[in-house]
């Protein structure tokens, strides 16, 4: 019992801990710059033809010199059309490039590889890096790059999924709790990782650490990038703002997002033990809570309804520091289901002797030692 009580105390705390911590801060204005570095935007894209002309579109908006910034597409080896629309759509755009990725250069595997041969294109003093199925704001160079003080050398924005049907608005207040928390812990210094859909990095920083062909490969290589420039007394900076915030598109099947997860926590394997005992912690509390309802099922409610409102509150604050609508009642109590779900499913999934299976790119033991697919 009193396990159990530990379990829900701390899992409580953290919550109140993170609604306070984020009421408690306000994310800058973009200031206006009297000066503009130049700086590369780089693209990985493995079958990306549903997507990548509305995240290419999004970039053509940006609010930045044309003169100073240069897009770098990277087509990793597609098989579909990703490379004809790339191409076609970039005829007249001189500050887009794509390059065909077909080889596989020192450690880098699937998207650290190719990031890795398009720094070696890069005339950036700061590398700014994404995904396909996000759509960024035209803000959102300018907004990162004023977190680049002297020192800092990595800085992340926040995702969130586009809400739409029920399965992709459940995807999308997931993934802000998710980020909520990174910001929360942040303000007290505390850092996790980047948002490898959604950062950028000092490119000073980034050859310190000899590039993606010299560090180990992680299938989260963006945990792998911070650590290895964090390790090397670089400042980091976590945003979250309208800005910074970064539009997804949600995992259409629950397969394709359970494959997601595995991958998220086999790269969780890597991170320090103090965001490992809360990741754990999140897994526990459900059984916690779920033997304390047959001990005492009022308590057991009441805690719920603790946990219910003060995380309610903690989405909806992240919903106004990010200027997106606030969720719906029916919504946060369906979440509430979604998460449970989840929790169990993903358990078992990671647990069964499946592959790592991501972009159509199965990463077996071959693949990651020797990049042989």
């Amino acid at each position: 019992m009193i396990v159990i009580i530990l379990i829900i105390g701390l899992f409580l705390f953290i919550q109140l801990f993170s609604w306070i911590s984020i009421i408690s801060h306000s994310p800058k204005e973009v200031q206006s710059r009297s000066e503009y570095p130049k700086v590369s935007v780089l693209l990985a894209a493995r079958n990306e033809e549903k997507l990548i002309l509305r995240c290419l579109e999004a970039m053509a908006q940006f609010n930045y010199p044309q003169d100073q910034l240069e897009i770098l597409i990277g087509d990793d080896a597609s098989s579909d059309n990703t490379l004809h629309l790339v191409s076609d759509y970039i005829k007249d755009k001189p500050n887009f490039k794509v390059f065909s990725i077909s080889e596989v250069h020192g450690k880098g595997r699937g998207k650290a590889n190719v990031l890795g041969q398009l720094a070696h294109q890069a005339e950036g003093v700061f590398y700014f890096i994404t995904d396909v199925d996000v759509k960024l704001p035209k803000d959102w160079i300018l907004g990162l790059l004023q977190e680049f003080e002297d020192g800092v050398g990595i800085v992340s924005g926040t995702t969130m999924c586009e809400s739409g049907r029920f399965f992709a608005t459940m995807q999308s207040i997931d993934w802000l709790h998710f980020m909520g928390y990174i910001k929360a812990f942040a303000h007290v210094g505390i850092g996790c990782t980047s948002v490898g859909n959604n950062m950028a990095v000092r490119a000073e920083a980034y050859w310190q650490t000899g590039g993606y062909e010299e560090i180990d490969f992680s299938i989260t290589e963006d945990y792998k990038l911070f650590q290895e420039v964090t390790s090397r007394n670089w400042g980091w900076r976590t945003v979250m703002s309208d800005y910074s915030l970064g539009k997804a598109w949600y995992i259409p099947s629950v397969k394709e997002m359970l494959h997601q997860r595995k991958r998220w926590l086999i790269g969780a394997r890597d991170l320090p033990l103090n965001w490992k005992a809360m990741i754990s912690l999140y897994g526990l509390f459900i059984p916690a809570l779920i033997i304390l309802f047959v001990i005492n099922p009022e308590m057991a409610m009441l805690i719920w309804l603790v946990k219910f409102c003060v995380q309610s509150l903690f989405i909806s604050v992240l919903c106004i520091k990010t200027q997106v609508r606030l969720f719906r009642f029916w919504e946060l109590i369906s979440y509430e289901w979604y998460v449970l779900i989840n929790t169990f499913a993903t358990a078992i999934f990671y647990f069964l002797p499946v592959q790592s299976v991501w972009k159509g790119r199965r990463y077996s033991a071959s693949y990651i030692q020797d990049g042989i697919e």
